[in-house]
């Protein structure tokens, strides 16, 4: 039986979305760079996993990107959260889940900076707890940190259907003992999946 409903925050909760950032943020001349040195740098991983510093980030970046771009650069790698809108739904479903007497949990790989911003997202004040990445240096989808979830609020992973946008995140949750289910910003596929699960809302 499912008795904990488990988020993740980026393309769940809120638009994690580099792709559109780029487009809307800067001309297409700067894409390839930016892609290469910036959105699809794997020292985000780093980040979340806490071995990394975005200051760090920052400082080994901005010298090689072009001039034009280094304020807005900036910026982003002090602080995405403002270039990720909180999707719609999201709160709304968090809320009846909790009214009909489900546990609502956070497992997110995230850097630092989301102990900032967090209050900004309205789900989250909801949650019952949350297990962010850089506090454990531990990264989805290790089996490590799905352990250490259950571990630290105590839950039995066949009791959780976790919700995450990428599907290497839920295989190793489902691998682990969990119910899961690939999230793509459809709400309504989503509450199809948890009442196939047997959560009633």
């Amino acid at each position: 039986m499912i008795k904990n409903i488990v988020f993740d925050m980026g393309g769940v909760l809120i638009d994690f979305n580099f792709d559109r950032t780029l487009n809307e943020c800067f001309a297409p001349e700067y894409h390839d760079i930016l892609n290469q040195l910036v959105f699809k740098n794997p020292i985000w991983r780093e980040l979340d996993a806490g071995r990394r510093r975005s200051d760090e980030f920052t400082e080994e970046v901005i010298p090689k990107l072009p001039p034009e771009t280094h304020e807005l650069i900036t910026e982003m790698l002090s602080d995405f959260y403002p270039y990720m809108p909180v999707l719609d739904g999201m709160e709304d479903l968090v809320k009846r889940l909790k009214i009909a007497g489900y546990n609502v949990y956070l497992l997110s790989n995230a850097t630092p900076r989301f102990f900032d911003r967090y209050l900004d997202i309205p789900a989250i004040s909801l949650m019952d707890g949350m297990f962010i990445s850089c506090l454990y240096k531990l990264l989805k989808p290790q089996p490590e940190i799905y352990e250490a979830f259950c571990n630290k609020f105590s839950l039995k992973a066949e009791e959780c259907f976790f919700i995450d946008d990428v599907p290497e995140n839920i295989k190793g949750a489902v691998d682990y003992g969990m119910s899961g289910f690939v999230y793509k910003k459809d709400i309504n596929a989503l509450e199809v999946a948890l009442r196939d699960k047997g959560v009633n809302f």
